[in-house]
């Protein structure tokens, strides 16, 4: 008998790698995705291959109890992107704990909640970014509530190159260009294929829970493959990854892309615009997300998982995205 499972934020890049993963493994799973907009396109394309489409706002307790009736899983987001989370940060810790108290009411056996560390622990006290707090605070509410659930940390999503239009081609002087806020050239930063890996560490874990339910039973799983500078995302389409033409205050030039044979530069932005995201940028640059963690986490290859990587990323996404060949 196939299982149901709840996505939130389906139409999203979490949740919709999860849906969709979900969804190809239909003779075990059913995907109930879950939308504030089910009439936008990535919600009927959903649709279209299977899943039920529901419409529920986590900042709405009731529709969450509605929206998670009959699910044997749950797959748990917030988006700090959300306007209404951008708008009120404390909001992302509420919406966790709504769900996380529908989760309990429905009796759903395994909630997989995408969450962060404490940036206060990290930085102690220093740097204080409520994007990371909010979700590190439903944490501490699923383990006083005993919510059966399995903690993913995830890490910095390659993905945003795309979203974010961090890295774009210019055309005129021929060249790739990788733009981000705070962000140094050599910080180091734990990076996930969300598309690949974080869907596929949230399958092997509904896969597992049955067999080792007491061993995954609030563990911490570190979805990240490797730690990754912005120097060694663009040395991953060059040739050489040694030879660095010049470095500027606006960025660092870099020799030609082994994938895509164009030349690169790196430029740090001022701020992103968002007090809470610096200082988050800001984290990285100085402490890093995970401290001496080895990646990829041993519990991750356990579950038989293989991670992916950059190179991986810019052949398969990144270069269609910009429009060039890969060599």
């Amino acid at each position: 008998m196939t299982r149901l499972i709840a996505v939130c934020g389906a139409t999203g890049n979490q949740g919709g790698s999860v849906a969709k993963l979900l969804l190809q493994n239909h003779e075990k799973y059913r995907v109930r995705a879950l939308t504030r907009n089910p009439d936008s396109p990535a919600a009927q394309k959903l649709a279209e291959q299977g899943a039920e489409v529901v419409k529920a706002d986590l900042s709405i307790p009731s529709d969450l109890q509605e929206a998670l009736r009959g699910c044997w899983g749950v797959f748990g987001v917030t988006n700090f992107y959300d306007s209404k989370i951008k708008d009120d940060p404390s909001s992302e810790e509420r919406q966790g704990k709504n769900l996380v108290d529908a989760v309990l009411a429905n009796g759903v056996e395994c909630l997989v909640w995408s969450t962060l560390p404490s940036s206060y622990k990290i930085s102690g006290g220093r740097l204080v970014s409520r994007i990371y707090e909010g979700k590190h605070h439903v944490d501490d509410y699923i383990r006083q509530k005993n919510c059966p659930a399995v903690f993913l940390y995830t890490g910095n999503f390659y993905e945003n190159m795309v979203f974010r239009s961090h890295m774009q081609y210019n055309r005129e002087l021929d060249r790739v260009e990788f733009r981000q806020p705070v962000i140094k050239p050599d910080t180091k930063l734990a990076m996930l294929y969300v598309q690949r890996d974080l869907s596929a560490v949230t399958l092997a874990v509904f896969d597992n829970w049955d067999a080792r339910k007491d061993e995954l039973n609030h563990q911490y799983l570190y979805v990240a493959n490797a730690r990754v500078t912005p120097l060694e995302i663009l040395a991953s389409v060059k040739k050489g990854s040694s030879s660095l033409s010049h470095f500027k205050l606006t960025g660092l030039v870099v020799d030609h892309c082994a994938v895509t044979g164009k030349d690169g530069v790196y430029e740090v932005l001022p701020s992103t615009g968002v007090p809470d995201r610096d200082i988050m940028f800001q984290l990285y640059n100085e402490l890093g997300m995970y401290g001496t963690k080895e990646l990829p986490d041993e519990n991750i290859l356990k579950l038989g998982v293989e991670m992916h990587g950059i190179d991986e990323f810019v052949r398969e996404a990144l270069a269609p995205h910009l429009g060039l060949p890969v060599l």
